[in-house]
């Protein structure tokens, strides 16, 4: 009964209140307070669930591939502007034509309906552009529309992530605050600021990004 006492005893001054041993712990705080991000904590379940949602931040959040942002508002009203500009221009190249064709048909001098022939070719020819010009422009508009409402679900997952690992440091942060050892406590008081650091940078990029996801919204076609 006494030996199992003394073991015990023993084992509570060489191990800390979660079964890690003081100098390990030490030696984690230490290397820790070196590092920066999801490496800088000490615990290595919330390093591995930090460096996990930090994996998503990068994929969500910093993929050049992933649109998270929609640039200005001005983007989607100049291309439905073009789109409405490209159909009132051949709406009026039709009315020319049918405009010269009249004058051709009433026409009586050869040379006259000779010269509306050509100007009535050319009005074909403008038209047949025109109406090119008209599916390139919705063509433009159902691209934008495409990059904003993608832009919009990777903003979501973007925050979803950068508010994972801004937990991750809030509750690291809490767990260094409970550390008393007095071998510690200095590294604990450093890695607290630090993690108060990360939430902060954090937070700032996620209001970025409502910020981006609002104006996406106003852009939509």
């Amino acid at each position: 009964m006494r030996r199992n006492l003394r073991m015990a005893v023993v084992i509570s001054l060489v191990l800390g209140p979660s079964g890690v041993a003081l100098a390990d712990l030490e030696s984690d705080f230490k290397d820790a307070v070196s590092k920066e991000g999801c490496e800088s904590i000490p615990y290595s379940d919330l390093r591995g669930n930090c460096t996990s949602q930090q994996t998503g931040v990068t994929d969500w959040c910093k993929n050049s591939s992933r649109p998270v942002t929609c640039g200005s508002e001005s983007i989607t009203r100049d291309l439905k502007k073009k789109v409405e500009d490209s159909k009132k221009n051949v709406d009026n190249l039709k009315q020319k034509k049918r405009d010269l064709e009249d004058k051709k048909s009433r026409a009586t001098d050869d040379k006259e309906k000779d010269r509306l022939g050509k100007e009535i070719e050319q009005c074909e020819r403008d038209l047949y552009d025109g109406n090119k010009a008209v599916d390139q422009a919705v063509a433009d508009v159902d691209a934008r529309k495409k990059l904003v409402e993608d832009a919009l679900y990777n903003i979501e997952k973007c925050i979803d992530y950068r508010r994972a690992v801004m937990n991750v440091f809030a509750s690291a942060q809490d767990k260094v605050r409970g550390e008393t050892d007095a071998k510690i406590v200095a590294f604990a008081r450093q890695l607290r600021d630090k993690y108060e650091e990360s939430k902060r940078g954090h937070e700032i990029a996620i209001k970025d990004k409502e910020n981006a996801r609002s104006t996406c919204k106003d852009s939509r076609p």
